[in-house]
């Protein structure tokens, strides 16, 4: 499998996305109050908030690196100068499941207009059979890295809390967007673009 390779709003700007994300009965119910709750789910559900930090506001900076699903190493050191997405999901989580079509949808659409943008998955709390499983059917495209017994997602510090969570970095390596929740391709878009259009890329 091969892998993947513009709105600026203003500062920090976090916007409810409607119905997007978490399981039935978790809707409009804070990471914070989840994480309270102590229930049986396993799992933080993202309530769909967005993050955007404009170009000059980017102080976080990621690097990742890890081995992939088919055990070929990853790194994003070798991916500077591209706007990185990076998902952090499961295949035991019902949001993940659902985006899955649209990380895709998006993924192939900038691969096939040639922009300079990379998609890399984070497995949490899967099976490598699983994982991979998962890619299958849902026709994922672009590589993920495995879990490591939560080695490899503790590189993201506390920015993927939520499952899904998805990050958008720009060609510096720096924060540029965040989901926490369940993304559709139309924002997911939207966020890439505007990161696109900043020029951070080098």
């Amino acid at each position: 499998m091969s892998a993947r390779r513009r709105r600026s709003g203003p500062a920090v700007a976090l916007v409810a996305l409607l119905a997007l994300a978490g399981c039935a009965g978790d809707e409009g119910t804070s990471i914070t109050e989840q994480m309270r709750q102590g229930d049986d789910k396993g799992y933080v559900a993202g309530d769909g908030q967005i993050e955007r930090l404009a170009a000059d506001e980017r102080t976080t900076t990621v690097s990742l690196e890890g081995t992939t699903l088919e055990d070929e190493p990853w790194s994003s050191a070798d991916h500077a100068g591209l706007v990185l997405v990076v998902n952090v999901w499961g295949s035991w989580c019902g949001p993940c499941v659902a985006e899955a079509p649209d990380l895709e949808q998006v993924a192939t659409e900038l691969e096939e207009s040639g922009e300079p943008v990379e998609f890399i998955g984070v497995n949490h709390r899967d099976t490598v059979q699983n994982a991979l499983a998962f890619q299958r059917t849902h026709e994922v495209s672009y590589p993920s890295l495995v879990d490591d017994g939560g080695r490899t997602l503790a590189q993201l510090g506390g920015l993927a809390v939520a499952r899904p969570t998805t990050l958008v970095l720009d060609g510096q390596g720096r924060l540029a967007a965040r989901v926490s929740g369940q993304v559709d391709a139309t924002t997911l878009r939207g966020l890439v673009d505007d990161v696109l259009a900043d020029g951070a890329t080098g």
